[in-house]
């Protein structure tokens, strides 16, 4: 009942990491105070609150109700990088759609064997592509993450 309770509290604690295991630590010291005292788990249970509203009153007491709770970070990351991804795409694509074949020179209606030489050889579509691409990934990689974290819940 305890540890139930305790894994309640951590999951819903919108803490960093350091003051999590404080909270926790702390949570099993109380624990282990009121049973010496003849308390049971059940009536320290009922004198804490629920796991949520508990968590909930120690993170105001850290300070850490600014903060946005995980399912929301990864919910936020994926959207950006969804959204950076399709406007790396769109740019790739209209970047794209007035390419002229190779040896083409200008708007040339024919072939030439005009070669320019030098320069920085830059390719600014395929590298707005990859980032496009990477974004996309990460939106996928995150989206699978709390598919499997809900499905082992």
């Amino acid at each position: 009942m305890k540890e139930q309770y305790i894994r309640q509290v951590e999951k819903h604690l919108t803490l960093p990491r350091k003051a999590k295991q404080e909270v926790i630590r702390d949570l099993n010291e109380i624990f282990a105070s009121a049973l010496e005292n003849g308390e049971t788990e059940q009536q320290v249970i009922d004198r804490l609150g629920t796991p949520e509203v508990f968590a909930e009153n120690t993170a105001e007491q850290f300070g850490g109700k600014e903060r946005l709770p995980k399912n929301n970070r990864t919910i936020l990351s994926v959207v950006v990088a969804a959204a950076i991804a399709v406007v790396a795409f769109v740019i790739y694509q209209t970047t794209r759609a007035g390419d002229v074949p190779d040896g083409v020179i200008g708007q040339a209606n024919a072939m030439t064997n005009i070669q320019v030489e030098g320069g920085l050889a830059l390719n600014v579509p395929a590298i707005i592509l990859w980032i496009g691409i990477v974004a996309a990934v990460f939106a996928v990689v995150q989206i699978v993450r709390v598919v499997i974290s809900k499905w082992r819940q």
